[in-house]
């Protein structure tokens, strides 16, 4: 699209206000997982064109990504992603160090799936419990590719733009950085935007 939609900074102020309830939420699902603490960061958001996050993300580095069709309220597509070489090292402390780096590979795909569903239902069950709305949420899919392969499987409309979310995910022994992406339309932008006011208007 030719330009972005713009929010104000109290709606961004909610906003990430309620991802940053979804992503703690999130943490504490992921520490008893990986039987260690895990800290994620307080989320930074940004709208961006699909150009602009392949540019951020890298052009051509290799990423892993879970995705979840949401409709409801709104219509979007949530996605999960993180570097391939970070989301290996996510699942080898989620199953252990004893395992193979063969078979670490072999079972990045649904561990990476289940960690997928976990953040990213927390994050749309956050936004849930603040607008009292509900949202239904398809199955994961989980797919390794370059930026741009991965946002064109998703077929993108015309009218389409990203709301991106980078999130730090800090390990005792490791530190990776992990992002969301809502692709979300217009229309389904004025509905957010309009559920951000009305939540905005109750706390008044």
């Amino acid at each position: 699209m030719d330009k972005i939609p713009q929010m104000d900074e109290l709606e961004l102020d909610l906003l990430n206000e309620i991802f940053n309830v979804g992503v703690g939420n999130a943490a504490a699902s992921l520490s008893q997982m990986v039987k260690q603490e895990i800290k994620l960061s307080v989320p930074e958001i940004d709208f961006l064109t699909s150009d602009q996050l392949i540019k951020v993300l890298g052009q051509d580095k290799l990423l892993c990504s879970v995705s979840q069709k949401v409709s409801g309220p709104l219509v979007a597509q949530s996605i999960l992603l993180f570097p391939d070489v970070d989301s290996l090292e996510i699942v080898r402390k989620m199953l252990g160090n004893q395992i193979s780096d063969a078979g670490i590979a072999e079972l990045q795909n649904e561990a990476m799936t289940e960690i997928g569903n976990i953040v990213l239902n927390a994050c749309i069950g956050s936004l849930s419990e603040a607008f009292s709305q509900t949202f239904i949420i398809d199955l994961p899919e989980f797919e390794r590719a370059i930026p741009a392969i991965l946002l064109e499987s998703r077929q993108l409309s015309s009218d389409s733009f990203i709301l991106f979310i980078r999130i730090e995910l800090s390990l005792s022994e490791s530190k990776i950085t992990g992002y969301l992406a809502f692709l979300i339309g217009g229309a389904s932008f004025s509905i957010l935007q309009k559920s951000l006011n009305k939540t905005l208007s109750s706390l008044i």
